[in-house]
């Protein structure tokens, strides 16, 4: 075909498919048409192919497809024997499932390719002789400790056949040891968490890998960090509030992911609070308070103070307003016919608003039994406002309109939502509910940070 020819036949692809964002089944099969007189097989299969999709009784559509797929197909399989003749047999096995994956994907639109049986033969040969390569290749790999390219070796046996000899258990091997041995590593430098980790992906893999189950079990025991909640000081005019921070405080603790956190129970908790508060000057007073937080398993305390929790609510302001109330007047028009013409007159609504706000203020201190020292001290605000804006009308609501800023009719949306709107406040016991508990949350995050940082 000369260039000329050819050149613009590939312009007119090129135009075509620019053009191809709604076109039907009938416009990809002429795209698939002009793929396939300049010799590009796997392009018009590709038009075919979707040509098909939109219309499985598109015949032009089909007969393409079983031409040029067949086409597709059979690239496939000559790669296959190139590279199963030149003793690549990582990429005779690539080839050859490509054209197993290409025939499947055209036979669920109808079609039937030719495959001979004889490739399929020599594919079992080619793949078995591979696997025995990956085997030995794997071995080789176990023993030299390169466990990365063991488990590529043994995963790739396995994904070709799952009970190929023991593939799968060395695999595992190839992918547990490296991790039982960081895990192993991080043990001797007291890292539990790290220890933690390393396990978790042995045990993932492979409960039964060695003792990885009981390590875990002691790891999780060694690292285990016990906190304890004294009782909380309140230092707002509202009566109760340490009470419940401190309840607040202890069930979101005791909602934490965190493996190695846990809490001292109530029984215990009560012990520590008998030892004289446990200084109710803020740290831990003398050598006894120590010896009962070891006694109960308990390694920090937790205690918490309410600073402020001050609640301003306004008084309800009242506001007339300008505003237009419809109706209609029956009038003649010049047939005879009754109409109703629609007027508004002049009228006066009330609308209301009151505003409540809350300001709440914690400090929260992590005190260590052993040494006394104070681990964390931060102190959390949180702020919160409720605010009520309605409307009242002695007449017709639902004909009711606004005045804008011009003494003009305004639209109703905004009114009609002030008409719906809420006439009470929220409690003041529900915003500062919702207060604590987000201030909680707050003091498990800073417990579960600093814990990050006492239990590596």
């Amino acid at each position: 075909m000369p260039l000329k020819r050819f050149t613009s036949i590939l312009i007119g692809l090129v135009v075509l498919i620019w053009g191809a964002g709604c076109s039907g089944s009938k416009a990809y099969t002429k795209r698939g048409l002009k793929m396939e007189e300049v010799g590009m097989m796997t392009q018009a299969a590709g038009f075919y192919y979707t040509a098909v999709q939109k219309k499985a009784t598109n015949t032009e559509a089909l007969a393409g497809l079983q031409r040029a797929g067949q086409w597709v197909l059979n690239d496939h399989l000559k790669q296959f024997d190139e590279a199963r003749m030149a003793n690549d047999r990582a990429r005779a096995v690539a080839a050859y499932e490509a054209a197993e994956a290409y025939n499947t994907r055209v036979e669920k639109l109808g079609i039937r390719l030719l495959f001979m049986e004889s490739a399929r033969q020599a594919y079992e040969q080619v793949k078995d002789a591979h696997m025995d390569e990956l085997y030995q290749a794997g071995l080789t790999a176990l023993e030299t400790e390169d466990f990365e390219d063991a488990l590529a070796q043994f995963t790739e046996i396995v994904r070709l056949q799952a009970d190929y000899e023991d593939a799968k258990h060395l695999a595992d091997v190839a992918y547990c040891e490296p991790h039982y041995r960081e895990a192993s590593a991080a043990i001797e430098r007291l890292h539990w968490r790290t220890a933690l980790n390393e396990l978790n992906a042995v045990t993932v893999r492979d409960n039964g890998y060695k003792d990885a189950a009981a390590l875990k079990i002691d790891v999780l025991n060694k690292g285990r960090f016990a906190v304890a909640l004294v009782e909380f000081d309140n230092g707002s005019n509202r009566a109760g509030m340490d009470t419940k921070l401190r309840s607040f405080v202890q069930q979101s603790v005791a909602e934490s992911n965190d493996p190695f956190l846990v809490l001292v129970d109530r029984e215990n908790q009560e012990l520590l609070l008998q030892e004289q508060q446990l200084a109710l000057s803020g740290v831990v007073d003398g050598n006894t308070s120590v010896e009962v937080g070891s006694m109960v398993g308990a390694k920090a305390i937790l205690k918490g103070t309410v600073v402020s929790c001050d609640v301003r609510t306004s008084s309800l302001q009242k506001f007339d307003r300008q505003g237009f109330e419809s109706y209609k007047v029956e009038k003649v028009n010049e047939d005879g016919k009754k109409v109703y013409e629609t007027r508004y007159k002049n009228v006066v609504y009330q609308e209301y608003k009151r505003t409540r706000a809350v300001d709440l203020t914690i400090q929260i201190q992590l005190i260590s039994l052993e040494t006394g020292k104070t681990e964390m001290s931060e102190m959390l605000k949180r702020s919160s406002r409720d605010e009520i804006e309605y409307a009242r009308y002695s007449g017709n609501a639902s004909k009711l309109f606004p005045a804008n800023s011009n003494g003009n009719r305004g639209s109703r949306s905004g009114l009609s939502r002030k008409l719906n709107g809420r006439t009470e406040l929220k409690s003041e016991s529900s915003i500062i509910d919702a207060l604590v508990s987000d201030c909680s949350n707050g003091v498990r995050n800073l417990v579960e940070t600093e814990l990050k940082r006492l239990v590596p």
